[in-house]
């Protein structure tokens, strides 16, 4: 894996650097009161012992910030080079993402109740750029929000006073299949079928493929099928299913339904039809990560989560603000069956 680019000191510009002393000396007279109290801060440090006076690496660093100040920099010193030396990297830099990998992996060690985490390591197959070495392993931003999430799942299964784990799992609108692979390495006894239109389900297929070797029912085979029972689809591990198979599967068979990151991006009929649906093959828990308010300038809506058509006898396992996202909730439902 490649080291981020170090912080590298801008070389001043000369010729504008002088322009601006002479453009400021003109414009408020040889020194203002802020230069003169710099020059006594100066002149007195001159007069101390050298254990008090800059080393040479604050001594090359000094002789920017003195050009800064010329060139009135100290009005706006924290968008200025001064910031970036006082206060760290650039909110964009690589080591800003690298520290929000850490406190985030921080915060999950203490939900991390089979010591997943203290272990894994996320694959490189499909591209690394994301992954950054968290205690010596590969891991990015969507490895860790997929270990939250299979807890936050487990949990909802748990507050819906069922034992062990979900076997049968079936997510709608999967991307790659993040959330697929993690899941299969924390409940390695579930299978997990996900629902998605091509574009997307192609980049699941293919991903899971390589991560989960032998385990992904071809897309090919599983197309044939008209109708998917319990024993269907437990007989496999992995399953990509385009969203319209969701009609396929027989009643109550789903242990557990996921949603994260996509109903809101639907229509509402569409999201209506889901829900239905979700309604009638569920026999466990829907666990989904939304935003709380979604404007869907496309298709002429805004989502919220009042907007979402929760049948009556469903009851809330839970309901928070995401970890990482203010602006988006977590909810979990129990869904009955008599």
């Amino acid at each position: 894996m490649k080291n981020p680019p170090k912080f590298v000191r801008a070389k001043p510009n000369t010729k504008k650097i002088l322009l601006g002393r002479l453009l400021r000396m003109m414009r408020i007279g040889s020194k203002n009161q802020t230069l003169i109290n710099y020059d006594l801060m100066t002149a007195d440090n001159l007069k101390q012992s050298e254990l008090y006076k800059a080393g040479k690496f604050w001594s090359q660093i000094n002789q920017d910030f003195i050009d800064l100040m010329w060139t009135g920099a100290l009005d706006n010193l924290r968008n200025e080079y001064f910031n970036r030396r006082f206060a760290g990297p650039e909110p964009c830099s690589r080591k800003v993402y690298r520290t929000l990998l850490w406190v985030y992996y921080s915060q999950l060690l203490e939900i991390d109740k089979i010591g997943f985490l203290k272990s894994a390591s996320e694959p490189i197959a499909g591209g690394s750029a994301d992954q950054e070495l968290i205690d010596g392993r590969p891991m990015s931003l969507d490895f860790l929000q997929s270990v939250e999430e299979a807890y936050r799942l487990q949990k909802a299964w748990e507050l819906s006073g069922r034992a062990n784990s979900p076997q049968l799992i079936v997510e709608i609108g999967g991307g790659y299949g993040r959330l697929a692979y993690v899941c299969r390495q924390i409940m390695p006894d579930c299978t997990y079928v996900i629902l998605d239109l091509p574009e997307a389900l192609i980049c699941s297929s293919s991903w899971l493929s390589q991560v989960l070797p032998g385990e992904v029912v071809p897309y090919a085979e599983s197309r044939q099928k008209t109708n998917f029972n319990r024993d269907t689809l437990m007989d496999q591990k992995v399953w990509t299913l385009g969203g319209h198979q969701i009609e396929q599967i027989a009643p109550a068979m789903v242990d557990a339904f996921v949603s994260i990151y996509s109903f809101a991006e639907m229509p509402i009929k569409t999201i209506e039809n889901y829900f239905k649906q979700i309604d009638r093959i569920t026999n466990g828990i829907l666990y989904t990560k939304q935003r709380k308010l979604e404007t869907n300038v496309d298709d002429g809506v805004e989502i919220s989560f009042d907007t979402y058509p929760i049948p009556k006898d469903w009851s809330i396992l839970f309901h928070l603000t995401s970890t990482l996202y203010q602006d988006f909730f977590e909810v979990a439902y129990n869904i009955p069956k008599q």
